[in-house]
């Protein structure tokens, strides 16, 4: 089901957005990969959320064929396809980090966090959301 939200709300997503990236780092310095992994997909997540609320006023409930749906909708409004490989392989690899029990290696791990990074900045690039922050994942 579809979550309507004021487009008021977008900058709020893309902080959570990058509270779980700074999570996701820190638990990669610790070697917690599983915990990087599912975090850094969970920051890609919020900021995806921020997109299609700041675009469209909704994002997607539970089901992740919504948010690559209203991803994809965002798309055709900014012209921009960049983040759609991110996001899609951000949901798929959520149900290994997070629920299949399967381990996430360094190698993974840090290519979602890197990924992560990218995805905020293009989302941040398209919405302007984020430029005056203190937060230093905003940086």
């Amino acid at each position: 089901m579809v979550k309507e939200v004021k487009k008021e709300e977008a900058a709020d997503y893309l902080k959570q957005a990058g509270e779980f990236l700074e999570s996701a780092a820190d638990n990669l310095n610790k070697n917690r990969l599983n915990a990087a992994g599912f975090d850094a997909t969970q920051s890609i997540i919020n900021a995806n959320d921020a997109l299609t609320i700041f675009f469209l006023g909704k994002r997607a409930s539970k089901d992740h064929r919504e948010a690559i749906q209203f991803h994809t909708d965002v798309v055709r409004i900014i012209n921009d396809s960049a983040g759609r490989k991110i996001i899609r392989d951000a949901l798929e690899m959520r149900n290994t980090a997070g629920y299949l029990g399967t381990s996430v290696s360094k190698a993974v791990a840090e290519n979602l966090v890197k990924e992560a990074m990218k995805f905020i900045e293009w989302v941040k690039g398209r919405t302007k959301l984020g430029e005056n922050t203190n937060n230093k994942s905003f940086k």
